[in-house]
């Protein structure tokens, strides 16, 4: 049964990637985390500065520690205090550093990248600014169409990051979007990626793994 499973899973991943291809994004498979962390090093070696967003999925691999050994000037807000100058200081060099990384909320079997902000920094740096953008997605952000993508975000990635973020959402006590009004409400900023944007690369690997929210 497992043999079927996985066979059931590459049709999904590479119908996905030949998607991505057909709408100008670059796209890449990898098995491990090892072998996406080595690509994503080898995109950075002319990079001098790299901006990670708020990011589970790309911080999985390990290589924002790799980049500063690297001596690569890493621009991650994480690492600083919430509400602070220093902070959105950080966030806003993130949109002109020379790579940028992050995952997505959703990305569809049609070729669109689907994500939700609360601030707008990750989906600015992703269309426009950097030099390079590279996403990080686990097979288990994949869905069918634009319609899933936004079902995705509202079902699953909202509440679960609202919960990880302590705030006191509707959806934190129901599980799923309640279209809230909460001064404390991360869903602010939608944006869908048709194609690849004129003056940005962006790169999708997808992983064989569950990863992030």
């Amino acid at each position: 049964m497992d043999a079927f499973v996985q066979a059931h899973r590459n049709i999904i991943i590479d119908t996905t990637l030949d998607s991505l291809k057909k709408h100008g994004f670059e796209a890449r498979f990898f098995p491990s985390r090892e072998e996406a962390a080595a690509y994503i090093m080898e995109i950075a070696l002319d990079c001098n500065t790299v901006g990670i967003a708020g990011t589970h999925t790309a911080r999985a691999l390990g290589v924002v520690p790799m980049l500063e050994k690297a001596g690569k000037k890493v621009f991650d807000h994480w690492k600083l205090k919430p509400g602070t100058p220093e902070e959105l200081e950080c966030r806003k060099s993130q949109m002109l550093s020379d790579l940028f990384l992050a995952s997505a909320n959703a990305i569809t079997m049609t070729g669109e990248i689907v994500n939700r902000d609360g601030c707008g920094n990750r989906i600015n740096s992703m269309t426009f600014g950097p030099g390079k953008v590279v996403l990080v997605v686990g097979r288990n952000k994949i869905v069918p169409d634009l319609d899933a993508a936004i079902a995705r975000i509202e079902e699953v990635a909202a509440p679960i990051r609202a919960m990880s973020l302590s705030r006191k959402t509707p959806c934190v006590q129901t599980g799923y979007c309640m279209d809230c009004d909460s001064p404390e409400r991360i869903c602010r900023v939608t944006s869908i990626i048709h194609r690849q944007p004129m003056l940005t690369k962006i790169t999708v690997i997808i992983l064989d793994e569950e990863l992030g929210y």
